[in-house]
């Protein structure tokens, strides 16, 4: 029953497990797909930082090597990625152990990205991120002309 009511209604398929946990009947639960349930949010918590990260850096890229062109737009998705992603580490304190990796596939992402948007060369862009994530998470953006 359990494991049909995954397939069905993911939604009532938790409550259930909820249900089974909270009256201790754990022999109800379905343990298959809990587990694959639960590895797939962590992995959407690291997929959703990766995210952040790109999009906060390839803003930050743009307004580094085109602060000419920093538009209202350009700031506030700065400001939103930063506060989004203080919440996120906030939220969930472990995602901190995957920042390294993350942030360096995240740059290579933002800087192929922002070429593109751009029009600048790709070599442009220093190699490896300019920032760590606390410079990033801190960067004030100017108010643009």
């Amino acid at each position: 029953m359990s494991a049909d009511l995954y397939e069905a209604d993911e939604h009532l398929w938790i409550e259930a497990q909820i249900e089974a946990l909270r009256t201790g009947r754990t022999d109800q639960l379905d343990r298959a797909h809990l587990i694959e349930y639960l590895t797939e949010m962590t992995i959407s918590d690291r997929r959703e930082l990766k995210s952040r990260l790109a999009t906060l850096l390839i803003h930050l890229l743009k307004a580094r090597f085109q602060p000419d062109r920093l538009t209202r737009s350009w700031v506030s998705t700065i400001l939103e990625q930063q506060s989004e992603l203080k919440s996120l580490l906030t939220g969930i304190p472990s995602l901190s152990r995957y920042v390294p990796e993350l942030l360096a596939q995240a740059y290579d992402d933002a800087t192929r990205r922002t070429a593109r948007e751009t029009g600048l060369p790709r070599a442009t862009f220093p190699a490896a991120c300019p920032w760590t994530l606390e410079e990033a998470l801190a960067f004030d953006p100017p108010e643009p002309r």
